[in-house]
Formats: C-alpha cells, sequence, structure tokens
C-alpha cells in the first residue's frame, strides 16, 4: 500500500493566521473537519449510551435501577447496501499542545475511492415484524416527574438526523434505541403542535424505512401543512405552533355542542330521574368522551382555554407525571410567525419531496358516527369534513411560502427574522369559553433585525421550496434567490470578521443562539455556484468553538425562545394588562389583547435543558456538510483510540503557533 507523508511542522503552522487572514490549505482543513466530526458523533452517542432509555436528548426527569427483566421485542431484518472504499495509510505529525512540545507521528486511514459496495443486514425494530427476540432491559424507577420542555422531543430527533447525516449506520444500537424512543413519543402522545417538532420528527420518519414510519411522515408533515399562516401580515409563513385553528374551531364547536347537550340531559335526569333518561345521560357522555379523545388527538392543547399556555399534566399514564409545557401563544385570538420556524418546516418539507413521501394535500380527522348508530340523532356526531375545512395541498402552501419569502426581502439586502404577530378570528365565536375576538389595535410591531441566522434561514427555506417543487418551477423568484445568495454572503463575512478579529489570537466563543445559523447553512444550496466563499471559515471557526471533551456547547443550557417570541416579551413585558408574570389565573391579564407568557418567552428552569447534546448535533450536521463521504473516513476514526489526542491536535493545527515577537533593533 502506497504511503503518503504529511509533514506539518511547527514553522509550517506559524503562518496559519485566522480565517480573515490566510486559510489554512484544503486537505488541513478537511482532515480537522474529520477529526472533529468523528469526536462529535462519539460524544453524541456517549449521550444516548449514558441514558437509562437511550435518549440523545432525554426528557427532564430523574431515575435509577432496581432490577432487570426479559422484554420480548419483534423485529425484521433490513439488508442495505454499504459502500465500500480503497484507504491509504497516511502519516501526520500533528503539532504538541504547546510551542515547547515536540510533534507526535501518528499514522490514520484516509479512503481514497469507492470501489464497490457490500450487503450489510441489521435487526430493525418493527412492531409488526416477523422476528422476535429477548432483550435484558434494566428496570429504571422513576424518582421524580418528567417534563417535556418545548423543543426536547425536537431537539433528539435533530440529533438522530446528525448521526444519520454522519453516516452512523442504521444497525448502530444507538439508532436503533432512538429510533424505538421516537415511535414510543409519536405513539404516546400523538403528533406534537410544535413547529419544530414536527419538523424534525417529520425528517427523521421520511428518511426511515418501513410503513408504520411511511405512515408517521405522512401524518407529520400534513400538520405541517396545515400549520402555514394563510392570513395576514405572516401570510405564507410558520410561527411556533402549528395548528390549523379553522380546523380546530370547528373540533371545538362539536365538543361544545356535545358537552352542552350533556349538561341538558343530566339537568333533566335531576329533576326526574329514571332509567331512560340515565341511559340518554350515559349516551351523551360517551359522545362528548369520544369527541374529547378525537380533539384531544388533533391538539391536546385545543380544550385548555385559559391555561393553554400553562404546561399540561398528561394523566393518562398510571405510573408518573408527565408535563408539556404549554403553547407560547394563546392561538383562540393570536399567532406569530418567524423566520426560525419558517425555515424548520420548509426544510422538512423537502426532505420529504426527496424521499417521495411529500402528501399532496393535509389530512383530515375521520371521525366515524356514534356508537348507537342507529339513532338519528346521534348518526353523525360532526360536520367536520374536506368540505367544511377542505385540506391544504402541498403545491399551494409552497407556492404562499415562495410568494412571502420573496416579498419580505428587502431590496439589496438580507432576509431579517421576520416576526409577526396578529389576530386570530376563527374563533370569535366562542366567546362564552374563550377570550376572543382579540383587539387589533393591542398588537405593537414586532423589531425584525437582519442576523446571520435570519440571512442564512431566509435563503435556505427559498431553496427548501426548489427542492421540493423543482428549481425550474421557481423561475421567476431566481432573481431574489441571487439577492439572498449576497445577503447571505455580506451577513456572514461581517459575522466572522467579528468573531475573529485580524487582531485576536483565536476566535471568540460560540454562545448558543449562534447554532442555529449552522444548522441551516448544513445542506448546500441548489443554485449556488460559489458554496465556499465562507464556508471554510465557518467550519474553521466552528471547529475552534468545540469543547476539550470533543463536544460543543459544553456547560450552557439550550432554552427555545424563538425570535418572534424574544420580540414579544421586549415589547409587552411592560405593557399593562399584557404580560403573563407567572402561571396564575389570578394575574391582571386582558386575555383580548396581544399578550406573552413570562415563562414561555424567556430562558428559565422550566424551558431550559443542557445545550451540549443540541450544540453537538449541530455542529456534527454541519460537519458532515463539509465533507464528500462522511462515512468513509468516519468508522475508522470512531474505533481509532487515538482520537481524542487528535482532536487536541487540530486546534493547534488550525491556530497555529503565534510568531516569536521580533527582537528590537539597537539604535
Amino acid at each position: 500500500m502506497k504511503r503518503r507523508f504529511i509533514l506539518i511542522t511547527l514553522c509550517a503552522l506559524s503562518a496559519v493566521p485566522s480565517p480573515a487572514q490566510t486559510p489554512v490549505s484544503a486537505a488541513d482543513l478537511e482532515y480537522a473537519t474529520q477529526v472533529a466530526l468523528a469526536q462529535g458523533v462519539l460524544a453524541l452517542k456517549q449521550f444516548a449510551e449514558k441514558d437509562p432509555q437511550g435518549w440523545i436528548i432525554p426528557p427532564i426527569q430523574k431515575m435509577s435501577i432496581t432490577g432487570y427483566k426479559d422484554v420480548m421485542r419483534k423485529y425484521r431484518m433490513v439488508e442495505k447496501e454499504v459502500p465500500v472504499y480503497e484507504y491509504k495509510e497516511i502519516v501526520v505529525l500533528v503539532p504538541g499542545a504547546s510551542p515547547s512540545d515536540a510533534p507526535t507521528k501518528q499514522v490514520r486511514q484516509q479512503p481514497t475511492k469507492q470501489i464497490g459496495t457490500r450487503k450489510e443486514s441489521y435487526f430493525q425494530w418493527d412492531p409488526t415484524g416477523p422476528l422476535e427476540k429477548i432483550d435484558k432491559q434494566p428496570i429504571w424507577e422513576q424518582s421524580g416527574d418528567t417534563s417535556w420542555h418545548f423543543t426536547l422531543i425536537g431537539d433528539s430527533a435533530m440529533a438522530l438526523s446528525a448521526l444519520r447525516s454522519a453516516g452512523v449506520p442504521e444497525g448502530d444500537p444507538v439508532m436503533q434505541r432512538m429510533m424505538e424512543n421516537l415511535f414510543g413519543y409519536l405513539d404516546t402522545y400523538g403528533p406534537p403542535d410544535q413547529t419544530w417538532n414536527l419538523a424534525w420528527l417529520t425528517v427523521v420518519m421520511a428518511k426511515t424505512e418501513g410503513t408504520v414510519a411511511a405512515q408517521w411522515t405522512a401524518k407529520l408533515a400534513s400538520r405541517l401543512l396545515d400549520g402555514q399562516i394563510t392570513d395576514g401580515p405572516a401570510l405564507g409563513l410558520w410561527g411556533t405552533m402549528s395548528v390549523h385553528t379553522r380546523l380546530l374551531s370547528v373540533l371545538m364547536r362539536d365538543y361544545l355542542a356535545a358537552d352542552a347537550e350533556l349538561a341538558k340531559r343530566v339537568a333533566k335526569h335531576k329533576e326526574q330521574p329514571t332509567k331512560a333518561k340515565q341511559a340518554l345521560v350515559d349516551e351523551a357522555e360517551v359522545v362528548r368522551n369520544r369527541l374529547k379523545k378525537y380533539a384531544d388527538s388533533w391538539s391536546p392543547f385545543l380544550l385548555r382555554f385559559a391555561k393553554v399556555e400553562f404546561p399540561l399534566v398528561w394523566q393518562d399514564r398510571m405510573t408518573d407525571i408527565v408535563y408539556i409545557l404549554g403553547s407560547p401563544d394563546y392561538f383562540y385570538n393570536q399567532r406569530s410567525a418567524d423566520m426560525e420556524s419558517t425555515w424548520a418546516g420548509l426544510h422538512a418539507l423537502s426532505v420529504c419531496a426527496e424521499m417521495k413521501r411529500l402528501p399532496k394535500e393535509s389530512l383530515r380527522p375521520v371521525i366515524p358516527p356514534a356508537l348507537s348508530a342507529t339513532r338519528a340523532a346521534h348518526a353523525e356526531v360532526s360536520t367536520l369534513n374536506a368540505k367544511t375545512v377542505p385540506p391544504e395541498t402541498a403545491l399551494a402552501v409552497l407556492a404562499r411560502a415562495a410568494n412571502a419569502l420573496a416579498a419580505l426581502l428587502p431590496e439589496g439586502g438580507a432576509w431579517t427574522e421576520c416576526n409577526f404577530h396578529q389576530p386570530v378570528t376563527d374563533f370569535d365565536a366562542f366567546s362564552s369559553s374563550v377570550a376572543v375576538p382579540a383587539d387589533p389595535a393591542s398588537f405593537p410591531p414586532l423589531a425584525s433585525p437582519v442576523t446571520i441566522t435570519s440571512a442564512t434561514q431566509g435563503i435556505a427555506a427559498l431553496d427548501s421550496i426548489g427542492r421540493a417543487v423543482g428549481m425550474d418551477r421557481l423561475a421567476k423568484f431566481l432573481p431574489k434567490f441571487a439577492a439572498g445568495l449576497q445577503g447571505r454572503a455580506t451577513t456572514q463575512q461581517d459575522w466572522i470578521k467579528t468573531m475573529w478579529p485580524q487582531s485576536a489570537p483565536r476566535p471568540q466563543p460560540l454562545k448558543p443562539e449562534m447554532y442555529l445559523h449552522f444548522l441551516a447553512a448544513a445542506r448546500p444550496l441548489l443554485n449556488d455556484a460559489s458554496q465556499s466563499t465562507n464556508a471554510d471559515a465557518l467550519t474553521h471557526l466552528l471547529i475552534l468553538g468545540g469543547d476539550a471533551d470533543g463536544g460543543w456547547g459544553t456547560g450552557a443550557q439550550r432554552a427555545y425562545v424563538s425570535s418572534s417570541s424574544r420580540e414579544r416579551q421586549k415589547v409587552m413585558e411592560k405593557l399593562p394588562g399584557q404580560y403573563w408574570a407567572a402561571w396564575n389565573l389570578n394575574s391582571v391579564v386582558d386575555m383580548h389583547k396581544a399578550h406573552v407568557s413570562h415563562y414561555n418567552v424567556v430562558p428559565s428552569i422550566f424551558n431550559s435543558s443542557p445545550g451540549s447534546p443540541y450544540a453537538t448535533a449541530i455542529a456534527v450536521h454541519y460537519l458532515a456538510s463539509r465533507l464528500k463521504d462522511p462515512a468513509a473516513s468516519l468508522q475508522p476514526m470512531l474505533t481509532d483510540p487515538a482520537l481524542p489526542e487528535l482532536r487536541k491536535g487540530i486546534n493547534a493545527l488550525l491556530l497555529g503557533t503565534p510568531k516569536p515577537p521580533t527582537a528590537a533593533t539597537p539604535q
């Protein structure tokens, strides 16, 4: 086997300054990316291996092992073509941690080209599979309540997607357990209402083989299609909550009508109790409960009324109490929108299209007739169907989004955060149950600055539409696409200069809110002929922003507060009657006005989780996108015991060693 020698000396490193100056060589940056990616993947897998249930990013809970049990699980054998590569040995001289340390010689395997494929078989969990295995599993005892913060399930799905993008095999135990967890979550709680959670669960299910995953993809993508705002200034965008307010209003109408009928029959039975009247009460109660079940399955927040912004206590479990944070919007009379949510929704829909799983139109609840279908009065318990609430077609949704993005791009600039907050009128007929209508005058305009994240998400959102429908169908938007590209490039360049001034020896630390930019930048754009304009510098910055343990964001907290929520908090915090200071119905808040709940729009113990797995997953997404074939080098590096040392070495490689100060010339 041929051996190539790369001699990385300390003298050579002294010529490698910050990205704002002369960048490192392409070969060195590729090698650094491979090492950092492998270490990030290892960190994510370790998070999952340490969690009792195998979550990469788990719910907030405390558990301890009390024993072990045998569990019968169903599987099916899946066969997949895996690429086979030709490798060559490369000797690398990695600099020491300080200039006085001698370089260390290391030999590594470098993939050169793919020479074929091989078939790899693995067990895939499938509740309807033909194969059975007995797993010995620990018995965990929960010593506290479980809390699903706003985006924990979406974050964990995003982390699984990161492992896939890096090339981790589907048969890997971490991948298997995570897929079981995600299926279990959906089976237990149903589709979430938050756009972020829906989007990343959709991405994962769209790329998972099997009928069950395909069915979930259709349901989740349908909710995203329904979640687009179809009126007002935010027309064509998504907000933090992906709900179809008109559809929900019909479900609420049906439930309230059934509840009123039950109350009427109970009153008659109390006046003069008879077996016949009791039977009518029982029948009405069955109808009411069935309608509640259907309403809850479409949105567990719909029938919460005044407490819709408060945490939801999940009461269908017998063993523990589960809290799910409430709606950031009082969606009965108001909702918000922003670029963060819009990009997430469009990204997920484009992945569905790529995997041939994008539904033509959104689904509608199928509510069967009442149990006593022979009674004419109860033969039909709902008027909800495709005529009363027509489904949203995928093409119409994508067209609205494209027009909105084009209209919102400033002339000669980059996309802003596109923060909006506007009234909802679909529930105005239910004034006896919820605070409606909203006072339009109570909605102050929200600031929408241009940030590196918004500029990158905006162009990525338009690109996602092109991926879903074909770039040829976006011909009239290509000038906007080109302008958005230039706006993103300029914004990124300004950010890079701020993060790493030429006078600074190393870049500034990355803050948690900066990682979303890297996630949006992780997928190369279809119509971008200059993909590497700023990509190398961003890769350089991201790798150096990693932590000593091989991950990113160690010690930070991940608190999902969208830009529209943040701006709403800023303008309403001091407005009388428009700010929930606490989850307390006795607070003086005018629900008819635009308002926000403190614990839903600011980082707190109620909506925060460890930031390292979140940041590491985003870093893995981005670094994998920078390699032509990340899987080719991943497995050899993951099994290399020297990986932690290699990771330390690439920091020195990318930073370089400062030149010694020049001696003063004698006068």
